[in-house]
């Protein structure tokens, strides 16, 4: 089951996740990301550290996030990805769209330089 828990840092919403976002975690998982865009927030960043598993829907709803925050120039950055997933983020090309880092503070670096 999915857990998540949002916590704001300047004008940076992030949200924590741990484990599975799969289908029985997918409705948890959109009202994570739907509760992380607020009018006084620029960026938006996921933290995968504890995330175990992605299915193919968790993905889609990432890109439809994704597209949501980009029409409203906002950012979007994830860190601490697991090998496998960062995997498949690379075979179906979301880190040529997405900001990938290793740690919160490289992520925060990302979407902060991204905005300028």
């Amino acid at each position: 089951m999915l857990e998540f828990e949002a916590r704001k840092l300047d004008s940076c919403n992030i949200i924590d996740l741990k484990g599975e976002i799969d289908g029985m975690g997918l409705e948890r998982f959109k009202k994570a990301l739907t509760g992380a865009v607020s009018e006084e927030c620029d960026a938006v960043v996921l933290n995968f550290s504890h995330v175990v598993f992605i299915s193919s829907s968790g993905l889609g709803a990432l890109v439809s996030f994704y597209k949501l925050l980009k029409a409203e120039d906002k950012q979007l950055a994830v860190y601490g990805l697991r090998d496998v997933i960062r995997q498949v983020f690379e075979i179906v090309r979301l880190n040529k769209v997405i900001s990938i880092a290793d740690s919160e503070a490289d992520a925060l670096a990302l979407v902060s330089a991204t905005k300028e």
